[in-house]
């Protein structure tokens, strides 16, 4: 079995646009800040947007900081910011989760706060995880889902070069308690992904 503490995760990830990195003590302002302005998007798909946005708070983000941060360390979850490379906006969230570093395999998500999107920050990250995830962690499979109807998110996935698996019915419970199919999808290598640009270390 492999020990993860011997994997060396070399950071951060930079593209021609962005910057992705782990989060650092104090980046909870500017998480809080972005998913203020991106609540009414992100209240329809994220399962981890359930507190109601009265009772949100920036500790909260500050908290998921230092929890990230910790796994990070231990290797268990990459959870990467997505940052403008020239201005050091926050832009969103993606990472690498669920890390089984026996089989190399990664499960990627990510999302775009609401006033960037359309502009392709969330396909030039997901790429660039792609490429980062093969390349640098010899990952064999990087697996990725979204919730039926969530066509932005499956856009992404597919602009990114992953294939859909199957689906799972009935399987992924939205903020509103409901319970929607989720399809699956996986990518087996960086030549399905676009071309990028992308450094890391």
């Amino acid at each position: 079995m492999t020990d993860p503490t011997d994997i060396d995760i070399p950071m951060p990830i930079v593209t021609p646009r962005l910057l992705l990195r782990p989060p650092q003590e104090g980046d909870g302002t500017a998480i809080h800040e972005a998913k203020l302005a991106s609540w009414d998007e992100l209240s329809k798909w994220m399962i981890w947007m359930f507190k109601p946005r009265h009772e949100a708070s920036a500790e909260d983000d500050e908290e998921f900081c230092r929890h990230k941060i910790e796994q990070f360390k231990k290797k268990e979850d990459i959870t990467l910011l997505i940052l403008e490379r020239e201005t050091g906006k926050y832009l969103g969230g993606t990472g690498l989760h669920k890390c089984d570093w026996t089989k190399r395999f990664f499960q990627l998500g990510y999302w775009i706060r609401t006033d960037e999107t359309g502009k392709g920050y969330a396909t030039e990250a997901t790429t660039a995880l792609i490429h980062y995830a093969f390349n640098a962690l010899k990952a064999n499979k990087i697996s990725a889902y979204y919730a039926e109807g969530n066509t932005a998110s499956q856009n992404v996935m597919e602009k990114a070069g992953f294939e859909r698996e199957g689906v799972l019915r009935k399987h992924h419970l939205l903020p509103d308690g409901s319970l929607v199919d989720e399809p699956t999808y996986g990518i087996l290598s960086p030549e399905k992904a676009p071309k990028l640009d992308v450094k890391w270390g």
